[in-house]
């Protein structure tokens, strides 16, 4: 058989995925199909093109030399479409992003509700989870993350320093008390977080120099980062959140900044993506468009905190 522009979408996007399961899943095809597709496209090669395992696929090296000679061509045929088609069409389509709770409830949905409506072709899929997603395997354009980021193949860009308070109700401090140092919150109801399957009740404070570490009694326990901020406004207890997070609960009074003296370890937050050449167009603007919210944000603080990203 000779190979169609089909064929080669199928075997890069196969070198992507590094799953056929996963492949077959995003084009709706069943596995067994994709399997035969690549088959017949090696037989047609006369050379494999893959090295296969029961859990994964690699690139043997004839592979390698196929993505890289199929670059052009690909590009090539993408360019003249896009040329046929104009910039419209090219801004429609899915996209998929994904996001923890708070961080995709207050930031990123309003975001996309916007760009959904300059750009009503664009289909937005949000995928609302703390867990740490495989941004590749899961089909996923965006990812916004905090933290290490310990997949390398992944394309970042920084968007915000990502610091962290321990906040509470002004209704809880005027039963329980206001904690003046970290010791003192042995002495609290505090809300805390399960991250990994692991009870996050060390927390970390740095002053001059210097980091303690004070493990917190444990009240509410939740895996879920908006359930925690819930709590928190609901007077339950003393909780460790993102100041993206919080920003306008502090503003408008509903939660209080406490330890002003200490400093917690920032987890800086990332806008991470797979790398692909080229990039749906429609991708490359939403991020610009994520890029500069967070650049806005970064730019000021709260006039009644004085507190910023």
């Amino acid at each position: 058989m000779d190979l169609t522009l089909s064929d080669i979408r199928l075997i890069r996007k196969i070198a992507e995925r590094g799953r056929m399961a996963d492949v077959a899943r995003e084009l709706r095809l069943s596995p067994a199909s994709v399997s035969a597709r690549l088959k017949a496209a090696e037989d047609s090669l006369g050379a494999p093109l893959f090295l296969r395992t029961t859990r994964s696929l690699s690139l043997t090296e004839e592979g390698r030399r196929f993505l890289a000679a199929s670059d052009g061509l690909v590009n090539a045929w993408e360019g003249l479409g896009k040329a046929v088609r104009g910039q419209q069409d090219e801004m429609a389509g899915p996209i998929r992003i994904t996001a923890s709770y708070d961080i995709g409830a207050s930031h990123i949905a309003p975001v996309l509700q916007a760009f959904q409506a300059d750009f009503p072709g664009v289909v937005l899929d949000l995928h609302l989870d703390d867990a740490v997603v495989d941004v590749v395997g899961g089909g996923f354009d965006i990812a916004i993350r905090s933290g290490a980021l310990p997949d390398s193949r992944l394309k970042v860009r920084h968007l915000a320093r990502g610091r962290r308070l321990v906040v509470a109700s002004p209704a809880y401090l005027v039963t329980a008390g206001t904690p003046r140092t970290p010791w003192d919150l042995a002495e609290h109801r505090c809300i805390v977080r399960r991250a990994g399957g692991v009870v996050v009740d060390d927390w970390y404070f740095e002053q001059d120099g210097r980091t303690v570490a004070v493990r917190v009694p444990l009240s509410l326990i939740t895996n879920d980062g908006a359930q925690t901020r819930r709590w928190a406004l609901a007077g339950a207890g003393i909780a460790l959140k993102s100041w993206l997070d919080v920003a306008e609960d502090l503003q408008a009074g509903r939660l209080v900044s406490l330890l002003p003296d200490w400093m917690l370890p920032a987890m800086p937050l990332h806008l991470v993506s797979p790398p692909r050449s080229p990039e749906p167009r429609r991708v490359t603007v939403l991020k610009e468009r994520l890029i500069a919210h967070f650049q806005t944000l970064n730019s000021f603080s709260y006039p009644a905190t004085g507190i910023s990203p």
